[in-house]
């Protein structure tokens, strides 16, 4: 199961659902972005995702399924305008990882060295100095 459909990828294609023709290609790199989202995403958090997590990446997949199709078909003129595409939907994707799965792991876990969490580690502190 894919996150985007391939209506949606037709969608973004600006192409109607009755032309098929690229339909075996489109279903082909919907799996392969598909496997590459999950393979990353496994590392954060179990499967299947809340759902508004899957409306935002069924969005990322068919953008990025659009690219890589039209990359393939792209002149040489026009590849590094795919490829800049790309790295965008790319950069999106691990500023999205970052912001909603590594920062919970390691974001907070760095606090424990600031001082103004106040943590009571069983330390004795000034207060503590007259009671020994």
């Amino acid at each position: 199961m894919s996150y985007a459909t391939l209506i949606q990828v037709h969608e973004e294609l600006n192409l109607s659902t009755s032309v098929t023709t690229n339909d075996t290609e489109l279903t082909d790199l919907l799996i392969i972005i598909d496997n590459q989202i999950n393979t990353k995403l496994q590392k954060y958090s179990s499967l299947p995702l809340q759902q508004e997590m899957q409306t935002y990446l069924a969005d990322v997949e068919a953008r990025w399924v659009v690219t890589r199709f039209r990359l393939r078909r792209a002149t040489p003129q026009e590849q590094q305008q795919y490829q800049a595409l790309l790295a965008n939907i790319d950069k999106e994707w691990q500023d999205y990882l970052a912001s909603n799965f590594q920062t919970s792991f390691f974001g907070q876990g760095s606090q424990s060295d600031n001082d103004s969490l106040k943590l009571d580690l069983g330390q004795w502190n000034e207060s503590d100095r007259g009671s020994w």
